[in-house]
């Protein structure tokens, strides 16, 4: 690759690895199982999943320009070293708890070259190693103002984002050669409110519905999140989810800008004690 093809390639390797956060951003909606809560105990649901999301937006970091990114779920997974998720619901009674984890480990590298004018021009090479680390944390107290046959929980939380960036940049010109390594973190914690939806449609099958918004200026400028879905019961345990989430965050401070929305399906299995 040659000329501004080299300059795309090291943006692209860049966005690549700070942002295959697709599965980023956020905090996937945890759906405990409706049932008789009279007794007045705890019930528990543990739910690992997977969103197979899509980026698209801008990013600027530091000295770098504005660029915008749009990739694919399998350019990220491609990327993949490493993946955790989960989501964790407790109930007891109208109140419930919330937890949602996410760990993410990124690492790609890329090679762009560029050559001088004249036919014995120069030819210059840079190779770049990267990894990134993502870790999103929610948490959130809801209550339930609805039970029936709709039920509905309001709820408010915190999500905490960090994103952990580590580079190794090899250039070499002639005989010449130097490495450079550079590094970064940016955290911050975005309030959210919002509020879910359950409904039963026939036996064993439940719709799904949650929306949130947040940040309000005091992490991000805003956030907001919808997710539609099902969940399937195969016995009063297990349980299968399924559905598509968008979510958007736009963070600009401290020469940071993340403006980002991601979307997809997501899909994950669900365990009540």
């Amino acid at each position: 690759m040659s000329g501004h093809g080299g300059d795309r390639a090291g943006y692209g390797l860049f966005i690549r690895t700070l942002l295959a956060t697709g599965l980023l951003g956020l905090a996937a909606p945890a759906a405990a199982q409706a049932t008789d809560r009279q007794t007045g105990a705890w019930q528990y649901e543990l739910t690992p999943y997977l969103w197979a999301a899509a980026i698209k937006g801008d990013v600027q970091a530091a000295a770098l320009p504005k660029i915008g990114v749009d990739l694919s779920f399998s350019d990220i997974w491609h990327d993949l070293d490493f993946g955790l998720m989960g989501a964790f619901e407790a109930r007891k009674g109208p109140w419930g708890m919330l937890f949602d984890a996410i760990y993410m480990k990124i690492s790609t590298s890329a090679t762009a070259t560029r050559t001088g004018p004249g036919p014995i021009g120069a030819t210059a090479t840079a190779t770049a190693n990267l990894t990134m680390e993502q870790t999103m944390l929610s948490a959130a107290v809801a209550y339930r103002v609805a039970e029936g046959v709709t039920a509905t929980d309001v709820f408010g939380g915190l999500r905490y984002n960090k994103i952990e960036a580590n580079a190794d940049i090899n250039g070499s010109l002639f005989a010449l050669s130097r490495t450079v390594s550079r590094s970064g973190d940016k955290g911050w914690v975005d309030p959210y409110v919002g509020l879910r939806i359950q409904h039963p449609i026939v036996a064993r099958w439940t719709l799904i519905g949650y929306g949130d918004i947040g940040g309000f200026g005091l992490g991000s400028d805003f956030t907001w999140q919808v997710a539609v879905g099902a969940r399937y019961d195969f016995s009063k345990t297990i349980s299968g989810k399924f559905g598509y989430r968008y979510l958007s965050v736009d963070y600009d401070k401290s020469a940071f800008l993340y403006d980002m929305s991601n979307n997809g399906l997501y899909a994950g299995i669900g365990i009540r004690f």
